[in-house]
C-alpha cells in the first residue's frame, strides 16, 4: 500500500485495521497518538509523519511502554485519545493503554470513534432519516456522539443543534446521512432526559442523602423506593406479565424505568422492547467488552444526571456478573485480585448499586438486580450485590 511519505507492504489483518484506524484520526487525534508511541516533535510533522512513526513501532511487534501525555496539553484536543489506545490494543493483542488509566478514576476503557468528513451536499438532503436515541459523551469542544440503541450505530451530535445538553444527557431524535460512507448525525431532538425538549429546563434539583421511607404497593407487596432489590428471576422476561404491569405501575407514580441487560441473544430483544421500559440497553451476547464496558459506565453517569435534576428513576439489571466479565478484559492488563475481579469491575459495579437512594422531597432511585444460580458462585456478586439488597419476586 503507497500513500506519500510511508508505504507498507505485507501488512496482516490486524496491521491493515489498524492502519485504517489511525488513517481516519484528525490531526489532533494524531499528535497525541505519535506522542504517546515517542515522537519527541508532533507539532512539528506532517500528518503522513505521524501515521507512518505509529503504524512502524506496531508493525515491530516490540513492548512499547508509552510515555504518558504532557502535562498543560488541552484536553479538547486529545478527546479519544484513550478509546483509540484500547482499540489499537483490542486489534492487536498488546497493552497500549496509558498507565495512568489503569486506576479507575474517571477514566474508562473507551472503543475508538471515528466519522468521516461530513459532506454537505449529502447533509442537506437529510437522506436515510432514522430514529436515534442514547447517552451523550463528549467528543470534543463541538461535538457529541452516542450509540443509538436502535441500530447499534454511533451518531455524531454537534453542541449547537441545542446548546441545553451536556455529557450524559439521554437525547431522542432523528438522524440523517452526513455523507456517502453512511455516517448519521443528530439532525433534531424530541427529547431530553426523557422530557419534551420543546419544555425541557436543564434545571438542578439534588438529590439530598436522606433514609428511604416511601412505599409503593405492587399486587399487595411494598417496594420502599430508594432501595436495592433482588429479583429472584433470571431474565427479565420470566415473568413478563407481571413485570409489565409493574412497570406500568411506576410510569403511573413519574418513575422512569431503565433496563440494563447483558448476554442478550437477538430472539430476546423484541420481548425485552416490549414490556414497556422507558429506555432499554441490550447488550448482545456477541458485544466486545469495550462496549460493555463504556454502556455500564455511562448507564451509571446518565443515573448521576438524572438525579441531579432531580428525577426519579427505577433501573433493571440483568446478568451484572457478565457486565463484570467484560469490564475485566476490557482492564485485562489489571490483576484480577479484588473478589476475582479487577478493581475497575468491582468499582463500577459498585457504584451501580449505589444509585439507590432516597433523595428528600418525593425523590428517590430503586434498582433491581436478576439472580440466576450461577451468580452465586461469583463473589463480587454475593458481596457487593447479593448481600446488600432486599429479596423482591415478581
Amino acid at each position: 500500500m503507497a500513500k506519500q511519505g510511508y508505504e507498507f507492504k505485507n501488512l496482516t489483518k490486524a496491521q491493515q485495521d489498524c492502519l485504517s484506524l489511525i488513517e481516519s484520526l484528525g490531526i489532533y487525534e494524531l499528535r497525541a497518538l505519535a506522542r504517546v508511541f515517542g515522537d519527541n516533535s508532533p507539532t512539528t510533522l506532517k500528518r503522513n509523519d505521524h501515521i507512518k512513526i505509529v503504524m512502524d513501532k506496531i508493525i515491530s511487534g516490540e513492548e512499547l511502554k508509552p510515555l504518558p501525555l504532557r502535562q498543560g496539553r488541552p484536553y479538547k484536543e486529545l478527546s479519544n485519545i484513550e478509546g483509540i489506545l484500547a482499540e489499537l490494543s483490542q486489534i492487536t493483542g498488546k497493552d497500549y493503554s496509558l498507565k495512568s488509566s489503569q486506576a479507575l478514576t474517571a477514566n474508562r476503557a473507551q472503543k475508538a470513534v471515528t466519522f468521516k468528513q461530513i459532506e454537505e451536499n449529502v447533509l442537506k438532503q437529510k437522506l436515510f432519516p432514522i430514529e436515534a436515541m442514547g447517552i451523550l459523551c463528549e467528543r470534543n469542544d463541538k461535538e457529541f456522539f452516542f450509540h443509538n440503541q436502535t441500530n447499534e450505530k454511533f451518531i455524531l451530535v454537534k453542541k449547537d443543534i441545542d446548546s441545553r445538553l451536556k455529557p450524559f444527557d439521554y437525547v431522542v431524535g432523528t438522524a440523517v446521512a452526513m455523507n456517502e460512507n453512511g455516517d448519521h448525525i443528530l439532525d433534531s431532538v424530541k427529547y431530553i432526559n426523557f422530557q419534551n425538549q420543546a419544555t425541557y429546563q436543564d434545571k438542578t434539583d439534588e438529590y439530598k442523602d436522606c433514609l428511604p421511607s416511601q412505599q409503593l404497593n405492587f399486587e399487595g407487596n411494598e417496594i420502599l423506593l430508594g432501595s436495592r432489590y433482588i429479583l429472584k428471576e433470571g431474565k427479565l422476561t420470566e415473568n413478563a406479565i407481571k413485570l409489565k404491569k409493574l412497570l406500568k405501575t411506576l410510569n403511573e407514580n413519574k418513575i422512569v424505568t431503565i433496563a440494563l441487560l447483558a448476554n442478550v441473544m437477538y430472539e430476546d430483544k423484541a420481548e425485552i422492547n416490549s414490556l414497556g421500559f422507558n429506555s432499554v440497553f441490550a447488550l448482545g451476547y456477541d458485544e466486545k467488552p469495550t462496549i460493555i464496558c463504556e454502556t455500564l459506565s455511562n448507564v451509571v453517569e446518565n443515573i448521576k444526571r438524572l438525579q441531579n435534576q432531580g428525577l426519579r428513576v427505577a433501573l433493571f439489571v440483568q446478568d451484572i456478573t457478565t457486565m463484570a466479565n467484560g469490564v475485566d478484559f476490557a482492564y485485562r492488563a489489571n490483576a484480577k485480585s479484588l473478589m476475582g475481579h479487577t478493581e475497575n469491575a468491582v468499582e463500577l459495579v459498585k457504584s451501580l448499586m449505589l444509585l439507590a437512594k432516597s433523595g428528600g422531597k418525593d425523590k428517590h432511585t430503586t434498582v433491581f438486580v436478576t439472580m440466576d444460580d450461577a451468580d452465586l458462585f461469583d463473589q463480587m456478586y454475593v458481596s457487593a450485590v447479593y448481600k446488600v439488597s432486599k429479596k423482591f419476586s415478581l
